[in-house]
């Protein structure tokens, strides 16, 4: 890169300074056989990755906000068992007796960014997340999406809804009354 050397001042004055030659052309130092060949490979490889990696930016961030929380409904703890909410609000149960009252549903997350560009999910592991209440603490364990953990696409409107299940571990004779937890989910650009 070549640099231009500006002086400021009036032509007497200029005139008045000592006159020096200056160099701007940068020099390199002499590079042995072995190190020029990486060398070139190295250029090459940092292109490539440029190049690829310059397709798949986006310029607006992606964001995600909750519209819904997660809910197992009522039910009866009989001898324990699961209650399970799958993405699309479907519930299920094994062990437990299910109270029509209140059906649950599942929770609804609200994905923005820039249309076309895809992203991926990551849901809670399991073991992770428990509902606390006035009885012992409730594990939820299997989480689902829709769309799936996989990832999704943001549409033309840049905003897709994701849709969360999950399923409720219930212990025998597990105390009567209101649970709450939190959890997380993550979305990243592909």
């Amino acid at each position: 890169m070549l640099k231009k050397l500006m002086m400021c001042g009036s032509p007497e004055t200029m005139s008045a300074l000592p006159r020096r030659t200056f160099n701007l052309v940068p020099r390199f130092p002499t590079i042995s056989v072995a190190i020029k060949s990486h060398l070139a490979r190295m250029i090459v490889g940092a292109t490539l990755a440029s190049m690829i990696t310059a397709t798949t930016w986006a310029t607006e961030a992606i964001s995600i906000q909750n519209i819904q929380g997660l809910s197992f409904g009522s039910f009866v703890a009989r001898s324990g068992g699961s209650v399970t909410v799958s993405a699309n609000g479907n519930r299920t149960a094994s062990g437990v007796m299910l109270v029509p009252l209140n059906q649950g549903r599942s929770a609804q997350f609200r994905v923005s960014g820039e249309s076309s560009n895809s992203y991926t999910i990551q849901l809670p592991g399991n073991d992770f997340v428990s509902l606390t209440g006035p009885g012992e603490d409730m594990i939820v364990n299997n989480f689902t999406s829709t769309p799936s953990n996989a990832g999704g696409d943001i549409p033309q409107n840049g905003s897709q809804v994701l849709f969360v299940g999950g399923a409720l571990n219930v212990v025998s004779g597990q105390v009567r009354g209101q649970y709450s937890g939190n959890f997380s989910v993550t979305v990243n650009y592909n």
